[in-house]
């Protein structure tokens, strides 16, 4: 299914339990607080579908409410997986990118409305003539017109570029400027992040990855990097995909993987984090909606979630004054994050796990609206059976390898 349809399935399941919001209060106390629910909840999901890990968190503006991962960091007979291991956030990348960008833009260096073409003349003139003079916003938004290099194959047909960092942005700019552009909508756009990246770059005098270090690691305090997280260590998660479709075994990807994401799209969906630290950066972003930060202003981030419809900076949304979302899935390929945030009753949640692919997709939908209808006061899911034949092999090789867990 593509991302873009399965982003929105979930959340039009989502958006009919928001609505109940509206009928009955909510009885928080002793449900948010709950952590044996989020325990059994993903017990349950790593038992009954076949993903090597799964994790969840839940969290309030103000408070981390449970963090919790069961599973493998590798398949078959990997360490047991814990909240401080790194996981893969594919395309979630875009929303800490779109961070950067609003404190570039808090701080007065760039605005939203720039234009791409106003900051880098040069590209004007050798770029293909019926690119719009694009902004910031657009890019942001995936509305560039901009080629989405969003497969595999996009990836490898990237030539590798030479030069410091700012010099393989211009010439990746110039590569794919001389494409044709797409039409005009919305269009999911690892480039059109590149892009932007390039405009934050220049502005700031900073190289991508030292904007992370300011801005995540050392002013929020939270660790982060990127690339597959085994290639930080071994021990860390493993991201795995089917080499067999019809196979239920994954196959754990290697650091060595020929597979890896070019270093000019790590803005858009190569950052990597511990579940426990990501779950606080979306915390963090909730807090902001709420106009509870110092960083930004309220309308920073109400800009960031909700500027435009369906889709604004990284963030898909719907903006109703009733029902409020703002949601994002990201996969490169062998991990799987999935998030929402609910502004108005003041809720995000997160569940993520190191494979992609049906059962990961099954395993997180079932994550997702177990712990919402438990705080929403509505009938649990009843845990699925297995969609292949016999005991979860998963399960089985772990109990072998992990007899007391």
């Amino acid at each position: 299914m593509n991302r873009f349809i399965f982003i929105f399935t979930l959340c039009l399941g989502q958006l009919a339990i928001s609505s109940l919001t509206a009928q009955a209060p909510i009885q928080w106390q002793g449900i948010l607080t709950d952590s044996t629910h989020l325990k059994r909840t993903i017990g349950n999901a790593y038992k009954a579908f076949p993903v090597p890990a799964i994790g969840a968190g839940i969290f309030r503006s103000d408070t981390l409410l449970a963090v919790r991962l069961e599973g493998l960091h590798k398949w078959p007979n990997g360490n047991l997986i814990n909240e401080q291991n790194y996981f893969h956030l594919g395309g979630n990348s875009m929303g800490i990118t779109s961070y950067i960008a609003g404190r570039l833009v808090q701080a007065g260096k760039i605005s939203w409305n720039t234009q791409f073409f106003d900051l880098f003349p040069a590209l004007k003139k050798r770029a293909n003539p019926n690119y719009p003079n694009f902004s910031l916003a657009d890019l942001l938004s995936h509305r560039a017109q901009v080629a989405e290099l969003a497969k595999p194959a996009d990836f490898q047909s990237i030539p590798p570029f030479k030069g410091n960092a700012l010099q393989k942005r211009a010439k990746f700019a110039l590569w794919i400027l001389a494409k044709t552009p797409l039409d005009s909508g919305i269009h999911y756009s690892n480039a059109g992040y590149a892009l932007a990246t390039f405009m934050l770059e220049y502005v700031s005098g900073k190289t991508f990855k030292q904007l992370l270090d300011q801005y995540i690691v050392k002013e929020l305090g939270l660790r982060c990097s990127t690339g597959w997280p085994n290639r930080i260590s071994p021990a860390q998660p493993w991201g795995h995909w089917k080499t067999d479709p019809k196979s239920t075994f994954f196959t754990p990807v290697p650091p060595s993987t020929s597979y890896q994401m070019p270093e000019v799209l790590a803005s858009a969906a190569d950052i990597c984090m511990p579940l426990w630290d990501y779950t606080l950066f979306l915390k963090h972003q909730l807090r902001g909606i709420k106009g509870k930060n110092a960083d930004m202003q309220k309308k920073t981030y109400e800009y960031i979630h909700f500027s435009r419809p369906t889709f604004a900076m990284g963030w898909l949304n719907r903006n109703d004054p009733s029902t409020r979302i703002s949601t994002h899935d990201g996969t490169a390929g062998n991990f799987y994050c999935h998030v929402t945030l609910f502004p108005e009753i003041d809720l995000g949640v997160v569940v993520i796990t190191n494979a992609e692919g049906k059962a990961a997709t099954e395993a997180i939908a079932f994550v997702r609206e177990s712990l919402l209808n438990k705080l929403f006061q509505i009938d649990l899911p009843t845990t699925p059976k297995p969609t292949f034949p016999g005991q979860h092999p998963f399960f089985e090789v772990h109990e072998k390898y992990h007899p007391h867990h």
